[in-house]
């Protein structure tokens, strides 16, 4: 490294801070002729993304993540969508749009009404599914949530609401099989490395039309 540095400048520099995604974090740096350049592998992870090495090709890759953050609140969005197919057996996954409940992150927002009442108010679109349909719900890895539940959710006569929880497996949410128009309801919270919830809403219509 010596005899290098001669005629060469390569500087080892003390961790900078970055701000990743919102995330404060720190690396080690190295100033070489005037550029800086930072360490791959751990710029990837805070990412979101796999790094890795092959050695038999010689050859680095780096896989991107499907990553969303909401605007509002800086908070990871997870990823809904189900599978449709057309008729000559072609299948592809729909992503499904959300309504964005109570919430806290970085910043908060409180919000008043039912999820049917919200849902009104925006008029949000139901989305067409066949009865048995599975929905994909899923965070990408390093920012999934300590606790993830998902409910069926309806006003009731008295003016609250009535929740009924849906069994996560892998990922997948399974739907009703009885036919009619689903509140559903995503309620996230974090309790390592980041600290707050989130709750989103979206609506199916489930019909063997």
């Amino acid at each position: 490294m010596a005899a290098y540095g001669a005629s060469s400048s390569l500087d080892f520099l003390t961790s900078q801070k970055f701000a990743i995604n919102g995330k404060a974090s720190q690396f080690p740096i190295i100033n070489y002729n005037g550029n800086i350049y930072v360490p791959l592998a751990f710029v990837g992870e805070e990412m979101y993304s796999e790094v890795h090495y092959d050695d038999n090709k010689e050859l680095i890759i780096i896989n991107q993540q499907n990553v969303k953050f909401d605007e509002q609140i800086s908070a990871p969005v997870p990823y809904v969508a189900y599978e449709r197919r057309y008729k000559d057996g072609t299948r592809w996954m729909q992503e499904i749009p959300l309504l964005l409940g109570g919430s806290c992150w970085k910043q908060c927002i409180e919000v008043s009404g039912s999820v049917q009442q919200r849902v009104q108010q925006t008029e949000y679109p139901p989305v067409s599914v066949t009865p048995g349909s599975s929905v994909v719900i899923k965070y990408p890895p390093g920012l999934e949530p300590s606790n993830l539940k998902v409910y069926t959710v309806h006003d009731t006569s008295q003016g609250g609401e009535q929740t009924i929880e849906l069994e996560l497996i892998n990922d997948r949410l399974h739907l009703p099989e009885q036919p009619g128009v689903y509140n559903v309801l995503i309620i996230s919270e974090w309790k390592e490395g980041y600290t707050g919830y989130t709750s989103y809403a979206f609506v199916v219509h489930i019909t063997d039309r």
